[in-house]
């Protein structure tokens, strides 16, 4: 699954994880093994119902009598063991079945239930409206983490894995795609019936099912049939995003050495995903948000979540975790398989700046939210753990030991484990056995710090040349918390190091595992580049200190584009003409996208006219991407006339790139001219990929803070509104409430969109409400009733946050009072000390005169 498009940022102090009320979660008891699972369904798409059976064959573990499916607001109209009525009592979240007779260990049941449902989870009906009356008319489901109990009853565990069967039944003018062979696919009047069957046991969480009106495509890779369903027209659109399947299949295979295990490979874009893909067994479904045509494609690619989603098929499908705490074996893999198909497809920097995106999106969510272990008990739902802990950084902890064994141990290892677990499910533990049997290396203390421990290293590193004595001085800290209840640990590691003296490389590893150390490196004279872990492999945080030579000759010089972005970073902290100097050439020279935006950004922090000018001259620099930069870092420069005419000219007259129009307009609400208003909204109007021009447009204007913005962004939160361009104008509302003294309105109006039927429109609600700071839109957060765990802890972080800036608030306006009340305490007690002056002043004054 690709959920981080849903990823919650909450401001404020760091919490801990788990909210009082979450207790610890374990694998349920396995008082019988599922084998099969048979669901013969029809849907229903006026009254957005399905009705049919589902057969599941149960085998003993230990003697039972009863047998409990997880069954969520199912309407169960009759239960068969082994063809015979039984009896059975629903609970609403539970159905317990009485067997005919006490079943023996090894024996087997099959339990039919007949039943029917209107789900408002795990099975998703679509179709237009009023507000989207072209939106398509579809269902698909949707199972992960624990949703397909929702709309058919199973025991519903990541264990409970069994091969399954779908039959189902719906309109004819309609397509229908489920796990595994189709075996039929038959029309009777209006009604259409595929059966589909996997004899690849997998979790009930990836039994899928879409139906709706599709074109298709095929293709192959070796003996794999690939199979694309797209909307109908989207076909060139649809193969932009899939057309590298083929060798990405390959790849994988190479990668794991076992071939893709499931026989065929579907990939179906469908409407309102709440995800950005999801892995169902064989047959992947994908957001359609992310079909793109040619423009978009200058800057985009839906490769990263094809690439996530194809890898499942291994990771999370052929081996799946034991229970969600391990998940980090499903989604940590697939997230690390983004960067490793990058680097085999479109090479090494690509992929380390890949990286360097993970790490920034995990560091955000350690920095403003929680840090947590990535294996972590004590949460409420589930889905809590589907954040940036379990994808970003579990993969980034793979690279980490990727780099600590080496290449090709780490494949061996990687081989090992996936050919040891194959049908399996799994725990951190086994994928530590299967490194330590493939390598001989023992990964316990690894695992124990970067996976079973919150935090991550944060090393701070002094570096000086020591003439006198031809060495070069490294003194290394790590700075991370290592006290109190989130600790982290102190961490053992190795710092690459590489010294450029006359031209000539010469590389050293730093072994790290004390709070502080000082190395001494020894070198004929003084080094021209002094590198440390030039490609930022090591995972954690590198502050360094080293004069501004160093990163200037690294900016030029090294060979790593991450180590020269990281260089560019580093001068941005640095105002002085050389630096600047070293970004403008930078900008406009080097040979790597990400290092020129790099140079771009830091001229925006640095801000001096001489960076201005740098800025100015490359506002045309030839990749879209670094050009998107140097959109950003010019809205660093507040009011400024030349620069708002730059970015007025591509609002206005637009750019090859979608991407850099939206920024140029974000930027030119960001200078706070005048003049910059109507031309925003003239743009907001402008139809783009993803709205992401019209977006760019929405957050200049709440950036601008401009009073006269509220009234044209509050028609965009309407419904029928493009989802993009209301999520981006739900937070501007909250951002403009205030200049245009218009919160009540804007409480009003976040409070009907909690109930909005767009989920990532109810998602942008809570960083609006923060954005607001108005404590009266918590009694809503407090009953609104989300159906989507993301929501509900969204809610919750939400509704801690406004109460802590309450009280906040409380504690400085106290204070504030203490201080007026000792000021009038102070000025009494100074006039009643005046007016005792004044008294001694005037008093007659007497003499003693002795006789």
């Amino acid at each position: 699954m690709t959920a981080r498009s849903q990823s919650f940022a909450c401001a404020g102090e760091v919490h801990p994880f788990a909210f009082p009320g979450a207790t610890e979660h374990y694998p349920p008891d396995r008082p019988v093994r599922v084998e099969h699972i048979r669901l013969e369904v029809e849907l229903d798409f006026e009254e957005k119902a399905l009705a049919g059976t589902c057969t599941t064959r149960v085998r003993a573990n230990r003697e039972i009598r009863t047998v409990s499916f997880d069954a969520v607001e199912l309407e169960v109209r009759q239960v068969k063991v082994d063809g015979k009525v039984a009896e059975f009592a629903n609970t609403g979240e539970k159905l317990h079945v009485t067997l005919p007779s006490q079943l023996r260990v090894g024996a087997a049941a099959e339990v039919a239930v007949r039943y029917g449902c209107h789900p408002t989870r795990g099975l998703y009906f679509w179709g237009p409206d009023a507000g989207y009356p072209d939106r398509p008319v579809q269902a698909w489901t949707q199972g992960e983490d624990e949703d397909a109990r929702a709309w058919f009853p199973c025991l519903d565990a990541p264990a409970q894995k069994a091969t399954s069967e779908m039959i189902a039944t719906f309109p004819a003018r309609m397509k229908g795609i489920s796990n595994g062979a189709l075996l039929s696919d038959k029309q009777k009047g209006s009604k259409r019936t595929v059966h589909y069957r996997l004899d690849v046991p997998h979790a009930p969480y990836l039994v899928t099912l879409v139906v709706g009106e599709f074109e298709e495509a095929f293709d192959k890779a070796g003996d794999t049939t690939l199979r694309y369903l797209f909307p109908p027209g989207r076909k060139q659109d649809a193969m932009r995003c899939v057309e590298a399947t083929p060798k990405m299949l390959g790849y994988f295979e190479q990668l794991t050495g076992e071939k893709y295990p499931f026989g065929s490979y579907t990939q179906v874009f469908v409407t309102e995903f709440i995800f950005g893909g999801m892995e169902n067994t064989s047959a992947t479904t994908l957001t359609d948000t992310v079909l793109h045509d040619a423009r978009a494609h200058l800057d985009y690619s839906a490769e990263p979540l094809v690439a996530h989603e194809l890898a499942h098929q291994w990771f999370g499908d052929l081996i799946t975790c034991r229970d969600w705490p391990h998940a980090w074996l499903n989604e940590g893999f697939a997230t690390y398989c983004e960067v490793l198909w990058k680097e085999s497809a479109h090479g090494t920097d690509e992929a380390d700046q890949h990286r360097r995106e993970e790490l920034d999106a995990y560091l955000q969510e350690a920095r403003e939210r929680y840090a947590r272990p990535i294996v972590a008990r004590k949460y409420h739902l589930p889905i809590d753990l589907f954040d940036r802990h379990l994808y970003q950084k579990a993969a980034l902890v793979l690279h980490d030991l990727r780099k600590r064994l080496g290449d090709s141990l780490f494949e061996r290892a990687l081989r090992h484990y996936v050919k040891k677990y194959r049908g399996g499910a799994v725990e951190s533990v086994d994928l530590a056995r299967a490194v330590e049997e493939a390598t001989g290396h023992n990964i316990d203390r690894f695992m124990d710090h970067y996976v079973f421990s919150p935090g991550h290293p944060q090393l701070k590193v002094e570096l000086r040349y020591e003439a006198e004595e031809r060495r070069v001085r490294l003194k290394v800290k790590q700075v991370q918390k290592t006290e109190g209840a989130e600790a982290a640990p102190i961490y053992h590691l190795f710092l690459p190091v590489r010294l450029v003296v006359q031209g000539r490389a010469r590389e050293e590893s730093l072994e790290v595992a004390d709070q502080e150390h000082v190395f001494y490196l020894p070198v004929a004279k003084d080094p021209s580049q002094v590198l440390l872990d030039p490609r930022r492999e090591v995972f954690g945080t590198l502050e360094v200190d080293k004069p501004i030579e160093y990163w200037l000759e690294e900016l030029r010089r090294a060979p790593e584009a991450r180590a020269r972005t990281e260089a560019a970073l580093a001068l941005g902290k640095n105002a002085s003409a050389p630096a600047v100097d070293g970004l403008r050439t930078g900008l406009s020279k080097d040979r790597f996208w990400a290092v020129q935006a790099a140079c771009a950004k830091a001229l925006g922090v640095v801000r001096t006219p001489r960076a201005r000018q740098a800025l100015l001259e490359n506002a045309a620099v030839k990749h879209p991407k670094a050009r998107r930069a140097v959109m950003a870092a010019l809205g660093e420069l507040k009011r400024d006339a030349d620069v708002a005419a730059v970015l007025r000219r591509v609002s206005e007259k637009g750019d090859p790139s979608y991407f850099v129009e939206g920024e140029a307009a974000r930027s030119l609400g960001k200078v706070r001219v005048e003049g910059a208003l109507p031309v925003l909204k003239k743009v907001v109007r402008r139809g783009s990929f993803m709205e992401v021009v019209a977006v760019g447009a929405v957050d200049g204007m709440a950036e601008s803070l401009e009073p006269e913005a509220f009234a044209i962004v509050e028609p965009l939160t309407a419904y029928g509104q493009p989802a993009f361009l209301r999520r981006a104008a739900v937070v501007a509302l909250a951002k403009l409430a205030e200049p245009a003294q218009k919160k009540r309105e804007a409480l009003e109006c976040l409070r009907e969109l909690l109930r909005d039927p767009q989920f990532p429109v109810q998602m942008a609600v809570f960083p609006a409400a923060q954005e607001l700071g108005d404590v009266r839109i918590i009694p809503a957060l407090e009953v609104a009733m989300f159906r989507d765990g993301r929501a509900q802890r969204a809610a919750r972080e939400t509704i801690r946050a406004l109460r802590e800036d309450e009280s906040r608030g409380k504690a400085i306006s106290a204070l504030r009072e203490e201080v007026d009340r000792l000021k009038e305490e102070t000025r009494g007690i100074k006039e009643r000390m005046e007016g005792m002056d004044a008294g001694r002043k005037q008093r007659p004054q007497f003499r003693s005169h002795r006789a």
